[in-house]
């Protein structure tokens, strides 16, 4: 789990940002998994916390940080990234237009087989699944309005 988040840092660090990209990143995928609890618990999802202490670093790797991070490396080489005659909110647009159908396919997929693992019945396995789909789908919107309006925020800075 702990070298995820070197991973993630060092990773956005090669892009070009330090640290508070990165700082964002684990943000909205802390308040996607807060915000997923309660949903869980409102869907009757049996969440235990003993069992969930014990699944967090399994949550960690599974919710990952590589879809931020394809995001974020679009919009960082799109061509007016530096250039101050096209406005920030075109070049994030153009960058999330390229890519993001990529990135959410790739959090359709790992939540439908998520999906297939939370139908297996295997007790564990079920309950880790559900919670990890539920996740991952709060997270999608997440990374899609939060994330999406933080990197508009930096191309405008930079």
């Amino acid at each position: 789990m702990h070298v995820t988040f070197v991973k993630l840092f060092l990773s956005f660090r090669k892009l070009g940002s330090n640290f508070w990209l990165a700082f964002c990143v684990l943000v909205t995928s802390t308040f996607a998994f807060i915000l997923a609890l309660p949903i869980a618990n409102y869907l009757q999802m049996p969440v235990d916390p003993i069992g969930l202490s014990e699944a967090l670093p399994f949550l960690v790797i599974t919710v990952g940080f590589d879809k931020p991070l394809q995001l974020a490396r679009a919009v960082f080489h799109h061509p007016n990234f530096l250039l101050a005659a096209v406005p920030a909110s075109q070049v994030v647009t153009d960058a999330i237009s390229k890519s993001g159908s990529h990135v959410f396919r790739d959090y359709a997929i790992e939540i439908a087989v998520l999906c297939l693992g939370a139908w297996s019945g295997i007790s564990g396995l079920k309950e880790f699944c559900a919670l990890a789909a539920l996740i991952l789908a709060v997270d999608a919107v997440a990374i899609f309005t939060l994330y999406v309006a933080v990197l508009n925020v930096m191309v405008e800075v930079c």
